[in-house]
């Protein structure tokens, strides 16, 4: 008798946004169903980060917890979404795969079609994480552009505003004038030397 094969999911959205948070929860769904409704595999758990980025693997505590599993022989085979899902750091992806291929643990990411247990994966993987890490410094660097638009605008859109500002109606920026005596001098402090 073949012993069913433990496999878990990984999951993540790098927001909390609430089109993201819909995301996330049909990764589960869907990976809770795809895991229990094939009778070669048993349910590993799910593991899903919530609102968190993917460029370090040492700020998402459920892919810290999958990779202890992993490590404890209690999980066969990995599946998520996409190698953006996965990682967006080339080298902590790569790394987190070496160690998992060296515990005998495969990771199938669907979007590209990548098992790692095949022999060229590795290749691929690499290719991918590097235009994964490419996807999150663009992504990055479009949402700088996007603020410095609406500040080139005069909109203000951020939680906090800078000292000696407030935000009226969430946006427009307001002089506090007890603080820009302060922001004066500190500019006129700069540009004396």
């Amino acid at each position: 008798v073949q012993r069913q094969l433990r496999v878990a999911a990984y999951c993540r959205v790098s927001t909390d946004d609430e089109e993201q948070l819909t995301s996330y929860e049909a990764q589960q769904n869907y990976y809770t169903d795809k895991i229990m409704t094939n009778r070669e595999w048993t349910m590993a758990g799910i593991f899903a980060d919530e609102g968190i980025t993917g460029t370090s693997a040492r700020k998402r505590p459920e892919f810290v917890k999958m990779i202890r599993l992993c490590k404890q022989k209690k999980i066969d085979i990995v599946l998520t979404k996409s190698i953006s899902r996965f990682a967006r750091n080339t080298k902590d992806c790569l790394a987190a795969l070496r160690e998992l291929s060296a515990l005998g643990v495969t990771v199938y990411f669907e979007k590209e079609n990548i098992d790692t247990g095949t022999l060229t994966s590795e290749l691929m993987v690499s290719v991918s994480g590097a235009l994964a890490q490419q996807e999150s410094i663009s992504i990055s660097q479009n949402q700088r552009m996007s603020y410095k638009r609406r500040m080139e605008r005069g909109e203000f859109i951020t939680c906090k505003a800078p000292f000696g500002y407030r935000l009226v109606e969430g946006k427009e920026l307001e002089i506090i004038p007890e603080e820009a005596e302060r922001v004066r001098w500190i500019f006129a402090s700069y540009l004396s030397g």
